[in-house]
Order: C-alpha cells, then sequence, then structure tokens
C-alpha cells in the first residue's frame, strides 16, 4: 500500500484568547518589532496516510474541536 503525504493546521477558533499568542506579540514589541498587532500560534502536522478519510480522522483525533479547528492539505513527497 502507498501512503500519502498529509499537513494539517491547527488553530483556535477565532474568539477563544491565546495566551502564548499575546506573549508572542508583547516579546516582539519589546525587541523592536512595533507594527506587530496580534499573533496567533497553532500547529502544523506532516504524516502519512492511505487516503483524504484516514488523513482528516487523523487530525481530528488531535483537535479539542471546542476550541480548535482544523484544515487538511494533501502534499507532494518531500523525501
Amino acid at each position: 500500500m502507498v501512503l500519502k503525504h498529509y499537513r494539517a493546521f491547527i488553530r483556535l477558533h477565532s474568539g477563544i484568547l491565546d495566551n502564548a499568542g499575546m506573549a508572542v506579540t508583547h516579546a516582539l514589541k519589546t525587541i523592536g518589532f512595533d507594527t506587530v498587532q496580534d499573533v496567533r500560534i497553532g500547529k502544523i502536522l506532516t504524516y502519512q496516510a492511505k487516503d483524504l478519510e484516514e488523513a482528516e480522522a487523523i487530525a481530528k483525533s488531535q483537535v479539542n474541536e471546542v476550541m480548535e479547528n482544523y484544515v487538511v492539505e494533501e502534499i507532494e513527497n518531500d523525501s
């Protein structure tokens, strides 16, 4: 069986407070990046699965759906 490569982008819902993002925003402003307004922290998972259905199930297993959303995309094999 040939496995395909996938990438899942996991982010907090827009209405959820991102404390880590706020800390990074503050730190960047402190070191001189005054134009930074809002940083949001997320996760990127890169993995292999047999098909998109399995890739979606893998991503969903890593997400707290109350607070996060995700998008899965197939990627070229970059080995």
